[in-house]
C-alpha cells in the first residue's frame, strides 16, 4: 500500500478543511439549480451533471499534463464500486430535493458529517476524541435550532405527510449515510489513486452508465434548461476533486463537522434567489454552526495542536 508522506500534519488538516469548504459551496450551489429545473427526467439531469463534470477535470488534467496518466489504474473495481454508490446516492438527494422545500432537503442531508464520524471511528479506525464528537453534536443541534420550527413535514396543518414527502425523507436520510461511505471509499482510493484519477473514472463509468436512461425517454430542453444543466455538472465535477483533495489531506473526521458551513451558503441563497429572509432561529443556530466550525479550525491551526493518529486497513 502506498502512504502519503505529511511533513506538516497541521498544515495539511489545513488544506482538507479549505477544499471542504470548496465542495460544499458546489455542493449548495448545485442543488440550488437542481431545485430551479423543472420537468426533466432524473436520469436525464443525472447524465448532464455527470457528463459535464469533465470540463474541469479535464482542465485539471492538461494542465499538470496527466491527461493520459490519469486513466491509468490497478483498482478498476474499487471505481466502479465508488461509482455505482456515488450514481444511487446523488439519484436519492436529486428526489429530495425535488419531493421536499429546498431547507427540509438540505437539513435533512445535515445528518452526513455524524455519519462520516461514525463510520470513520468504525471502519478507518481513526481516532475521534470527544472535542471532535461535541463539535459535530453541537453544530448538528444548530441546525435543529434552525430548522424545527419551520419543518413543514413536522408543522403540517393535518399533521400527516404525503407520499412525496415520506419518499423525500427516506431518500435524503438514506442518501446522507450512503455519501458518508462513499466520502470513505474514496478515502481507500486515495491511498493509491490521484484525486484526478477517481475523478476521471467517476465521469467515465457514470456517464456510461447513465447514456442508457437514454432508452426510458428524454425530453427536448430548453436553452435555459440546457445552461443550468451543464452548469450542474461543471460545479459537480470541480466538487468531486475538492472532494478528493480533502479526503486526501486529512482524515475524514478533521472534515465533517465543515459539513455544516453549507447551511451559511443555504441561507444566503435562499434569501437572495427565493426572498427567503432569516429569522431569529435561523441567526442563533447559525452562529451555533459557526462556532463549531471555528472551533475544529482553531484546534488544528494551533500550534503544536493535537494531530489525528489514525490506523488505516490495508489498501484492498
Amino acid at each position: 500500500m502506498t502512504h502519503i508522506a505529511l511533513s506538516d500534519p497541521r498544515e495539511s488538516h489545513l488544506r482538507g478543511i479549505f477544499f471542504k469548504v470548496l465542495y460544499v459551496i458546489c455542493i449548495v450551489l448545485m442543488l440550488t439549480l437542481v431545485k430551479l429545473i423543472d420537468d426533466v427526467p432524473l436520469g436525464e439531469l443525472m447524465f448532464f451533471r455527470c457528463f459535464f463534470s469533465i470540463l474541469p477535470i479535464a482542465g485539471l488534467l492538461i494542465l499538470r499534463g496527466e491527461l493520459t496518466a490519469a486513466f491509468r489504474t490497478k483498482r478498476i473495481f474499487g471505481h466502479v464500486t465508488r461509482t455505482t454508490l456515488g450514481l444511487t446516492m446523488m439519484g436519492l438527494t436529486f428526489v429530495a430535493v425535488q419531493a421536499l422545500p429546498l431547507p427540509e432537503a438540505v437539513t435533512l442531508q445535515y445528518t452526513q458529517p455524524l455519519f462520516v464520524v461514525a463510520f470513520s471511528a468504525l471502519f478507518l479506525r481513526e481516532v475521534v476524541g470527544p472535542n471532535r464528537w461535541g463539535a459535530v453534536a453541537f453544530g448538528f443541534l444548530g441546525v435543529l435550532v434552525i430548522t424545527w420550527p419551520n419543518l413543514s413535514m413536522l408543522t403540517s396543518g393535518t399533521g400527516e405527510l404525503s407520499r412525496a414527502e415520506l419518499i423525500g425523507i427516506a431518500a435524503a436520510l438514506i442518501a446522507a449515510a450512503g455519501v458518508a461511505v462513499v466520502f470513505l471509499l474514496v478515502r481507500g482510493l486515495v491511498k493509491t489513486e490521484a484525486p484526478t484519477t477517481i475523478a476521471a473514472y467517476f465521469w467515465l463509468i457514470s456517464s456510461s452508465l447513465l447514456a442508457l436512461s437514454a432508452i426510458g425517454g428524454w425530453v427536448p430542453l430548453t436553452w435555459e434548461q440546457a445552461g443550468l444543466l451543464v452548469l450542474c455538472g461543471i460545479l459537480g465535477g470541480f466538487g468531486q476533486l475538492c472532494m478528493a483533495l480533502s479526503l486526501q489531506a486529512a482524515p475524514a473526521s478533521v472534515t465533517a463537522s465543515f459539513e455544516y458551513t453549507s447551511l451559511l451558503f443555504a441561507i444566503t441563497l435562499g434569501w437572495l434567489i427565493f426572498d427567503d429572509v432569516p429569522g431569529i432561529n435561523t441567526l442563533v443556530g447559525g452562529a451555533m454552526v459557526v462556532a463549531a466550525g471555528l472551533f475544529i479550525l482553531w484546534r488544528e491551526s494551533r500550534a503544536g495542536g493535537p494531530v489525528s493518529k489514525r490506523k488505516l486497513p490495508p489498501s484492498p
